[in-house]
């Protein structure tokens, strides 16, 4: 047989959890925050050294890359102005059909 929803109901609103005191949570609290102040950020960095190593390998891995890709694009552009260059040179009829 189920009890009844008003019996739980007021159970549920008479019940208080008294939890012991602990003398000591003051202090503690203060000593976690103390240790926290203590720490510097060489010291944060060498605690999380592998996900930073990572960071750093993605970012330099990133930065050659887009590096890479521009060189190329100038290698590119700068081909194309010698080879124009070069055929203006050789026959300036040429010049009405290339743009330098």
């Amino acid at each position: 047989m189920k009890p009844s929803r008003d019996s739980l109901s007021e159970a549920l609103a008479s019940w208080r959890a008294t939890p012991p005191a602990d003398p000591n949570f003051r202090q503690a609290v203060w000593q976690r925050i103390g240790r926290q102040a203590d720490s510097s950020w060489p010291a944060y960095v060498r605690s999380h050294a592998a996900v930073w190593s990572l960071i750093a390998v993605i970012a330099l891995g990133a930065a050659g890359y887009s590096g890479s890709a521009v060189a190329r694009a100038h290698v590119r552009a700068d081909r194309d102005a010698i080879v124009v260059t070069y055929l203006v040179d050789l026959d300036p009829r040429v010049q009405a059909v290339l743009k330098p």
